[in-house]
């Protein structure tokens, strides 16, 4: 480029530096987003799968139907061991109980991980932070991210109760349980869990020395599962499902153990791994969005920038200049703005990505190694920042640089013939009584169609992804306000083994402040698959992929049944053999079931046939199967019994609802039914309120940001309306007309443009309402979100967008105003 040029590409900087610097911002913040969801993107994949495969899962668990002692298991491990497929294998145990806290009664269930004292460690591991395995007899670990939820430190004692049967999640075996003191020595960093602030409960860490005295038994068998040839374990569910069914099998046949489900959960993935996902995608469809609406916005500009340049370019080319230097000079003039903005983005992205990280991995309970993201997202980065602006650069560019002289003669930056609409409001202008001012505002909006369009277009998108988050997060909000109404009860009281309701009723009798007590039956279980093996995706916290069959009285007015059938029919009263599938349990275990099928689950240790009645719709809840009581009773071979209670309290405070837990809990103790848990309605309230928060913000984050970039598309097209009306408004000075006057017409103008991209955004905003509720229902729930639309967020963003416009044009109509005639004259 000659010294020349490079006066020329100063110079234009200098005075159109304004414009500029809106190109500048708009590239950088979308830019912003999208490198900081590229670098949190790479950053949570890396430190998720390495957190949680640091753990060495296993890729199944054999759940037994009856613990078996050390002996037993021991046996069971070494065939494990011998299976084609497995490479290591080792026996567990865990349970739930309620637990004190020196002595002091905690409405939270704990969970506990039980392994031998002598157990390697070399799978489903667990990383103690000051210790090392195993504590001391009279010890115990808790989780990390407990402490604060469980409100313990460590030195404390916890007492929690130990089945004498293992693991009872569904209290199918009776267990007095033996009470245990322990000393809280050490927390424990854990990656295969889920948080505990999320899930509600408290995790603990022994060993089987704990129970001295007293025989241990363990009912799990896990077991990693690799390919032929292959060190690491199998990435495909299928085939560990395969290897661990084929197990499951020779285990009951050689050693006479029953099996009640064989869990499979996702390979490689850690539990709430869903979460970041969903997230990480909307984000990545945000800033994809964020960055297409900045290049549209960025060509606009440019275009408008090139346009004004058509009377210097002529000038330029009369004077022997050529095409290709002077697109080499613009080029440079695009090449320097897009280096200001990639300078700007690059550590706000970085920043941005960091933040998102720290958010994510909160929610995953993983504690990253690093923040920094891997390089290549930098590369990825500039590449873009660079890349993108000189690419949409190049039409404009191309167009403006190849005219001809006679052509950038002739140009004068208007239109040779008025549009329809400009036409229709020039004969308004004729009728008597209305506002001249606000007239010529309106015809100058539809003036240039192409900047109309791109102006609307760009607040109109904001505008839909502003209402659409706030309203799906309405939707949200409605599934946990119908979960929390039809949560009736105030105190839920989960039994370790089933009990007569007569008896339990009776022993709560005493208790004050119960208006009123009901009794269920609730037991995990797994559905058969064509080998038999009854199949689940539960993982290691025996929650996350569970499957669990509920049966209540017909009166019962505390178990809240799904109202909308979508196949089949609902359960007849006193209707044995046929259970009701929700539309979790069928789409995680059984796609292809309907209703008159025949399915088989284990129940209670024992394979029985049901029929599939009908298929409900459900959200807010996990996988579940319906049944009667009287058909769980049949399938059990059992009296009609209960193993969880739900009370309703005089008052629902939460002081009441605390002291009624406790001593229901105490009263039922004493009368010899052991209690796993007790808890306050409010903390399943709070578990369900934990999962789905962030994707709202989110959404609001990149709304916020195209928000942004719609704004400054405004203010860069009524920059360029007033650089092409300059000899228009040096008129309007010229016959008189008042500056108050003329900013009067251009911020009209800017208002209807705001009104007009409200009016455009409407039927957008309900169709990505509807779509994001059902895909991001769908994911979640599998089940579209309740339809809502949020009145406050169409208020908050028309009064936005009104307010918006104003300031936007106030810029360029303080500059109309001050336009002089000679300045008008002197415009080439």
């Amino acid at each position: 480029m000659s010294n020349l040029m490079a006066v020329k590409v100063r110079r234009d900087l200098r005075a159109n530096w304004s414009r500029l610097a809106l190109m500048v911002v708009a590239i950088a913040i979308s830019l912003m987003v999208f490198g900081g969801v590229l670098c949190g993107w790479a950053t949570v994949g890396r430190e998720t799968s390495g957190a949680y495969m640091s753990t060495e899962p296993a890729s199944a668990t054999i759940l037994l139907d009856k613990g078996v002692n050390a002996e037993v298991m021991a046996a069971l491990v070494d065939r494990a061991r011998d299976e084609p497929g497995v490479t290591a294998a080792v026996g567990r145990t865990q349970f739930n109980s309620e637990f004190r806290i020196n002595d002091q009664y905690r409405d939270i269930p704990i969970q506990v991980f039980v392994a031998a004292p002598d157990d390697p460690m070399q799978m489903a591991k667990f990383f103690p932070q000051q210790g090392t395995w195993p504590p001391a007899p009279d010890e115990i670990y808790l989780g990390k991210d407990a402490l604060a939820l469980m409100t313990t430190t460590i030195g404390d004692t916890v007492t929690v109760t130990w089945p004498s049967g293992g693991h009872r999640d569904d209290g199918a075996e009776a267990a007095s349980g033996t009470t245990v003191k322990l000393r809280v020595a050490d927390t424990v960093y854990d990656p295969s869990l889920s948080p505990s602030p999320q899930e509600q409960r408290g995790r603990g860490y022994v060993s089987t020395a704990a129970l001295a005295g007293s025989p241990v038994l363990f009912d799990q068998v896990k077991v990693v599962v690799t390919e032929p040839g292959q060190t690491e374990p199998s990435r495909s569910r299928e085939a560990a499902t395969a290897v661990a069914s084929r197990l499951s099998i020779a285990l009951q046949r050689d050693y006479g153990v029953t099996i009640r489900e064989v869990q499979v959960p996702p390979p490689y993935a850690h539990p709430h791994q869903w979460q970041a996902d969903s997230l990480l995608l909307s984000l990545l469809a945000g800033g994809a969005a964020a960055l297409l609406l900045s290049t549209i916005l960025v060509a606009s500009m440019l275009n408008n920038l090139f346009t004004q340049q058509i009377p210097q370019i002529g000038i330029m080319k009369a004077i022997g200049a050529s095409s290709g230097r002077i697109g080499r000079a613009y080029l440079v003039m695009v090449l320097i703005v897009a280096t200001a903005a990639t300078v700007l983005a690059l550590p706000a992205s970085a920043w941005i990505g960091n933040q998102l990280v720290t958010n994510l991995l909160s929610m995953l309970g993983i504690e990253a190694t690093t923040l920094a993201p891997p390089t290549w997202t930098y590369a990825v980065i500039i590449a873009v920042g660079l890349g993108l602006p000189l690419l949409v650069a190049m039409v404009p560019l191309l167009r403006a640089s190849r005219i001809t002289v006679r052509a950038a003669i002739d140009h004068h930056g208007g239109t040779t013939q008025p549009g329809r609409a400009t036409a229709l409001l020039a004969g308004l202008g004729r009728i008597r009584g209305l506002d001249r001012g606000l007239i010529m505002a309106l015809r100058n909006t539809f003036r240039r169609p192409a900047r109309f369009v791109l102006s609307v277009g760009l607040l109109a998108a904001a505008g839909i992804v502003f209402v659409a988050g706030m309203s799906l997060s309405s939707g949200v909000d409605a599934v946990a306000e119908q979960a929390e109404a039809e949560r009736v009860w105030d105190v839920e009281i989960q039994l370790a083994q089933p009990a007569s309701m007569d008896r339990a009723r009776s022993l709560l009798q005493p208790v004050g402040d119960i208006t009123w007590v009901e009794g269920m039956s609730n037991a995990k279980t797994g559905v058969a698959g064509a080998d038999g093996v009854p199949l689940t995706r539960t993982y290691p916290d025996q929650g996350h992929g569970s499957v669990s069959v509920r049966a209540a009285p017909a009166e019962a007015t505390m178990l809240t049944l799904p109202k909308k059938i979508i196949e089949g029919r609902w359960l007849n009263p006193g209707e044995t053999g046929s259970i009701v599938l929700n539309q979790i349990t069928r789409n995680n275990t059984l796609p292809g079931v309907g209703a008159g099928d025949t399915v088989q689950l284990s129940v209670g240790g024992k394979y029985t046939s049901w029929q599939v009645v009908g298929i409900a719709e459900e959200t807010g809840h996990g996988s579940g199967v319906y049944t009667t009581t009287e058909g769980l009773a049949a399938a059990l071979g059992t009296p009609p019994q209960v193993n969880m209670l739900r009370i309703a309290t005089s008052e629902h405070s939460e002081q009441t609802r605390d002291t009624v837990a406790m001593a229901a809990s105490t009263a039922l103790t004493n009368g010899g039914i052991t209690v796993e848990k007790s808890e306050s309605v409010s903390r399943a309230n709070a578990s369900s309120a934990g999962h789905m928060g962030p994707l709202v913000a989110v959404i609001m984050a990149i709304a916020i940001a195209m928000g942004v970039v719609g704004a400054i598309g405004l203010a860069s097209t009524m920059s360029a309306n007033i650089i092409d009306r300059t000899r228009e408004f040096g008129v309007m000075h010229a016959i008189g007309a008042q500056p108050k006057s003329v900013r009067r017409i251009v911020v009209a103008e800017g208002i209807f443009l705001a009104l007009a991209s409200c009016l455009v955004a409407a039927l957008p905003a309900l169709g990505l309402t509807a779509l994001l509720g059902n895909g991001l229902g769908t994911l979640f729930f599998s089940a579209p979100l309740p339809f809502r639309i949020s009145l406050p967020a169409v208020i908050i963003w028309v009064v936005l967008a009104i307010l918006g416009a104003a300031l936007a044009t106030a810029a360029a109509a303080s500059r109309a105003s001050r336009i002089t005639v000679r300045e008008a004259l002197a415009y080439l």
